[in-house]
């Protein structure tokens, strides 16, 4: 068993963002990070290296484009973004977004948000 506490999670900058790796140490199958995404933020379109990758919306709402289409995530939302898919995404509202992130496979140091 291992216990990762949410306030021991040291978050740090990426970019503009702020992610907090959640991930428990033993637990290689999957990796978990919140993203704290500041209003005007904008990645940049990348291509999905992981097979799947999730985000899940906490707070705000965030728009994202995936290949052709744009998508708007609110509370709630869950949206799945396969390996090979490109996407982006942008805060364009009126308050930081949270998101939870699940990249599969995992762990891994952070290259594309």
């Amino acid at each position: 068993m291992e216990l990762k506490r949410y306030t021991e999670a040291t978050p740090f900058e990426f970019g503009d963002l702020q992610l907090r790796e959640l991930t428990p140490d033993i637990f290689d199958a999957a990796s978990f990070a919140e993203i704290v995404v500041p209003i005007g933020a904008d990645r940049e379109p990348r291509m999905s290296e992981k097979e799947h990758r999730m985000y899940i919306c906490f707070a705000g709402e965030v728009a994202f484009s995936v290949d052709e289409t744009t998508l708007r995530l609110t509370p709630g939302d869950v949206l799945h973004i396969a390996e090979g898919e490109t996407y982006g995404f942008y805060n364009g509202g009126y308050e930081p977004v949270r998101l939870l992130l699940i990249r599969v496979p995992g762990p891994s140091i952070p290259q594309n948000l």
